[in-house]
This record gives structure tokens, sequence and C-alpha cells, in this order.
């Protein structure tokens, strides 16, 4: 009678399989040929949080917030793919409080609160972009008209 080689399945490769919190142990265990159990052991050494079938695992911070929501096009734009007002402002609700996504990422990038409203830089032509480099507030857009850009 011929033995069956049964392949091994290392903690190594369920951590892989593991990638996020939104993929759960069962369908690793499934695709891999594991047990429940066992993936569920390599979670928890990957402090990884529990998997919650059709909820979404809030995000921890702002910054989180929009990764999860924007995507870099090759030109260095980039494009929300978040909500939005219905005039097409790109709209960032987070931990109960919403504001234009044009201010948090000004934040995050700035390292700073934004003063007075949020515009694109001269040379950004993208509606609605919002990759950091390319948004201004009041303050900057003064000290460029002061030195002699009046675009």
């Amino acid at each position: 009678m011929a033995r069956v080689m049964v392949p091994v399945v290392t903690d190594q490769e369920i951590a892989r399989r593991l990638t996020s919190p939104e993929v759960s142990n069962l369908s690793v265990a499934r695709d891999l040929g594991v047990s429940w159990g066992r993936v569920e052991e390599v979670r928890r050494q990957l402090e990884l949080p529990t998997y919650r079938r059709g909820r979404r695992v809030p995000e921890s911070t702002w910054q989180e917030a929009v990764q999860r929501r924007v995507k870099e096009t090759s030109d260095g734009h980039a494009e929300w793919t978040g909500n939005r007002h219905p005039n097409g402002t790109p709209l960032l609700s987070w931990r109960g409080r919403t504001q234009t996504a044009y201010r948090v990422v000004f934040r995050l990038h700035h390292a700073r609160e934004p003063e007075g409203n949020i515009t694109h830089v001269p040379d950004c032509q993208v509606e609605h972009c919002v990759a950091g480099g390319h948004l201004e507030d009041r303050r900057m857009r003064d000290r460029r008209r002061a030195a002699g850009d009046a675009r």
C-alpha cells in the first residue's frame, strides 16, 4: 500500500495568509487544510484582531482612515475612493466626526491645522485630488503671492 505524503503547513504560511483582520480563520484553514484552532493560535501570536464577519474593522487613527480611502495615481495625484458630498467634495467620517478629506490630508501632510479654506496648488489641475503636497491653505497662498507668484 502506497503512503500519501501530506505537505506540512508551517505557522509562517498561515501567517502569510492572515494578511489582515478581514481574512477569516475558517477561510485560511480551508485553503491550507489545517484546523481552525491552529489558525486562531497563529492569529493570537501575531496579535491580529479577531475576524468579524460583515463588519469592517474600524480604523484606529485618522491616518489609517485616509490610507484606506486614497488611491495613489501614477502621475503623483491621489484619488479619493471614499464618500463624497453631493457637490463632489471628498468627505471622511471617523469616530462620529465628519470633515472634508482635504482638511484631514492637509493636517496629516503638513503636521498643522489648516488656516482658512483648502485649495489645490496652482500646478494641480486634477479636480478633487487629495495628495497632501497638492493642497494649500490661506497661509501658504498668502506666502506664495507675497513671493510674486500671482497664480
